[in-house]
């Protein structure tokens, strides 16, 4: 069997390609076939804003990677040309490749879910890959669906204030860990394009209504105009921050003993600000409804980074700056039920061993 694990980070400098490197030194200790990629570019040598430095990726022989055509050179790793795909990219074709000469590597991976996924089935089926990582961000985190896991690296780039960091953080555990539906509260037309509104009947007419590649104001007015004998709404779309509020503010207490069920944890991720969409989420189990996911995306563990760009406006640039890593790791500990780790200070030993219990529960 095999493990997809995502990567995402919050923001830049928060440690995203950081936990990558060390993700991937550890499986190269135990020897274990690996595939990489990312969501889009990473890999710059120098942060293109502060000027600071950023880590790049150290890729060792027969890692099996993905990425763009102008990208192969980019780094002072060799590669052996595996497959040319039609995956387009403002730097070439996405290229998978094998590792012939280990060193740095520039990743530009496939940008939609439907190309990140071609590209890992070719990376597991066809090369032999047990584990893929793919490298990512939170604000374009919508591919990520298409993994079996996600690690999420955060720090004080994102937030220098502790106390926030960790709502904001808390918030996104709480959205990737909402219950996903059982086998028999969920009927036949989960692959349907369209919002459906179950009957408290299940056995009888389903209502089907069309919407766009948001939910919009008619599309939420519809749904609240047929709502009586409604028990269920699914919705597989998109669902952005003021369409839920504004759903909630038509719904009210008519919430009670009915559920929403989203396709999946991004499709609210993707939509607004984290901690504004639980107190949406929230709204509705306060009204006595629910929120389901079709489709959960587990949070394996959440890496911290007390280091930030620390702007000096004597001298008008950037220079290191850090937080309270003690209080930043205590604090974040004691919001979520994940492993939480200071990447830079205790290594990505706990890392592996998450990933690797994954990798056994797959088999």
């Amino acid at each position: 069997m095999s493990l997809i694990v995502g990567i995402a980070g919050t923001a830049k400098n928060t440690g995203k390609t950081t936990t990558t490197s060390a993700i991937l030194n550890e499986l190269y200790k135990i020897n274990i076939s690996i595939g990489l990629t990312s969501i889009g570019y990473d890999g710059e040598e120098i942060d293109n804003i502060t000027r600071l430095p950023k880590p790049r990726l150290f890729v060792r022989e027969n890692t099996i990677l993905a990425t763009a055509q102008k990208c192969l050179c980019g780094g002072n790793a060799k590669y052996e040309i595996l497959e040319t795909t039609d995956i387009k990219t403002p730097l070439g074709n996405i290229n998978i490749v094998r590792v012939v000469k280990e060193g740095l590597a520039v990743v530009a991976g496939p940008n939609k879910g439907s190309q990140l996924r071609y590209v890992e089935n070719r990376m597991i089926d066809d090369f032999g890959c047990k584990i893929v990582l793919v490298d990512g961000a939170l604000n374009r985190i919508a591919p990520m669906i298409e993994t079996d896991g996600i690690i999420i690296a955060t720090g004080a780039a994102r937030n220098v204030n502790i106390d926030i960091l960790v709502k904001e953080t808390k918030a996104l555990y709480d959205l990737l860990n909402l219950a996903d539906i059982s086998n028999d509260e969920f009927l036949h037309s989960v692959q349907a394009d369209k919002i459906i509104l179950f009957p408290e009947n299940l056995n009888e007419e389903k209502k089907l209504l069309n919407y766009g590649s948001l939910i919009d104001d008619s599309t939420v007015k519809e749904i609240i105009d047929r709502i009586e004998d409604t028990r269920i709404i699914f919705i597989p779309a998109l669902i952005a921050e003021s369409a839920l509020k504004q759903l909630n503010d038509g719904m009210g207490k008519l919430w009670a003993n009915r559920t929403l069920v989203i396709k999946d944890s991004i499709k609210l991720l993707t939509g607004g600000e984290p901690e504004n969409l639980l107190n949406e989420i929230n709204r509705i189990k306060e009204n006595g409804g629910n929120v389901k996911t079709l489709r959960k995306l587990p949070l394996l563990a959440i890496t911290v980074n007390p280091f930030y760009p620390k702007y000096r406006f004597e001298k008008d640039m950037y220079e290191p700056g850090y937080i309270d890593k003690h209080e930043l790791l205590e604090k974040m500990r004691k919001a979520v039920k994940v492993p939480v780790i200071d990447i830079k200070h205790e290594g990505a030993t706990t890392l592996l061993n998450t990933l690797l219990a994954c990798l056994e529960k797959q088999s």
